[in-house]
């Protein structure tokens, strides 16, 4: 049943240490402007034929776990960094990243108000659906988005209204819908990278999805620190963006940018939304778990092994085999087998391909 499986076990490379390493857009992508270059999401990084370096090696580690601290050490990199670039458009890239960490909330818009009045009112021991359902219809995405849900193929016909959506789906899963609105916000709609901001939302769902999985978690820090884990890419992806008429700054350096400091950048941007300390610090060393502060050293733990079989299945829908079952099977105390946990995300990422095809579908209808 699960044939993807196969191939990872197959001609499977010893596993790596991982000591030696540092470590909005809006639903649906905008039409592609005409002449507009769409940089690559990330690169893969060969070892043989039909095996990759492992992604979630390469990320940066925080200097530090408060955020103001943090802020200081990431502008003094920056700076460094933009002392040793040449071209004029490399240096102003990074200029733009530099202002935009300098500024307290990253220059982000605030965490959407139906977000966290749905986590409040769901916080009731016995909320009203009447008062869940006028809530829900404050945002058009989020409806679109719990009505997708609710048509799932696991029903044979559709609700009969946004009540029965609703119904269907159950608060929990309405939850974690809403709090994934906060990526849908027109800042992370980036020219030239919405491909690459596309699929950092769509990773984030699966690894907060797998990470509350591992904890049977209905709600709570595991899904959102999954969630925003990678969000830092996307305000470097922001400060990457061009208009029309101006030189956009080298892939390789962009890259680099990422690679080096989305995670200070999640943590960062945690802070700014005042999700609190745990959510923000887990999505900061979900890298390095064991530099973890000790109060958040077991969420960075379940955070990296979703993020890993993430990756995992991800790459090997491609036919690639990163290593990642190797190195789950290294975890003591995995809350779930490393088999299970593949199978889960494998699961869970066919789902989230459904969804986003129903919600275009969706918003092409509306559209029209």
């Amino acid at each position: 049943m699960f044939e993807w499986l196969k191939t990872l076990l197959v001609g499977r490379r010893p596993s790596r240490s991982l000591k030696g390493y540092q470590w909005s857009d809006a639903h649906a992508s905008p039409p592609q402007e005409k002449g507009l270059r769409e940089v690559p999401v990330a690169p893969v990084i060969a070892v043989t034929a039909d095996q990759v370096e492992g992604p979630w090696l390469r990320g940066g580690l925080p200097a530090c776990a408060p955020a103001d601290t943090l802020r200081t050490e990431l502008l003094r990199a920056l700076y460094e960094e933009q002392s040793h670039q040449n071209a004029p458009e490399d240096v102003a890239f990074i200029g733009r990243l530099i202002q935009v960490v300098g500024t307290a909330k990253l220059e982000f818009p605030p965490f959407p108000n139906v977000a966290r009045e749905l986590d409040g009112l769901l916080k009731e021991r016995d909320p009203s659906m009447f008062q869940v359902v006028a809530l829900v219809e404050q945002d058009p995405a989020l409806v679109r988005r719990v009505w997708v849900s609710g048509s799932g193929a696991a029903f044979v016909h559709p609700p009969s209204g946004l009540h029965h959506a609703i119904a269907r789906i159950g608060f929990d899963a309405l939850w974690r819908i809403g709090m994934a609105v906060c990526l849908n916000s027109q800042v992370f709609r980036v020219r030239g990278y919405q491909g690459a901001a596309d699929a950092v939302r769509t990773h984030g769902i699966l690894v907060g999805e797998l990470a509350a999985w591992l904890r049977d978690e209905r709600r709570g820090h595991h899904f959102l620190s999954g969630l925003l884990h990678d969000v830092g890419k996307l305000v470097v992806y922001r400060a990457a963006s061009v208009r029309d008429g101006l030189t956009a700054p080298s892939c390789q350096l962009v890259q680099m940018m990422v690679d080096r400091h989305h995670p200070s950048l999640s943590l960062l941007a945690a802070h700014a939304w005042s999700l609190g300390d745990d959510v923000a610090q887990a999505v900061g060393y979900h890298h390095h778990p064991v530099s973890a502060p000790d109060s958040v050293k077991d969420i960075s733990r379940i955070l990296w092994a979703a993020d890993v079989a993430a990756h995992t299945v991800q790459e090997a829908r491609a036919g690639r085999d990163c290593g990642g079952l190797a190195e789950l099977e290294r975890v003591v105390g995995l809350p779930k087998s490393p088999q299970a946990l593949l199978r889960k995300a494998q699961a869970l990422l066919e789902e989230l391909d459904h969804q986003e095809v129903q919600e275009s579908e969706a918003e092409d209808l509306q559209a029209g």
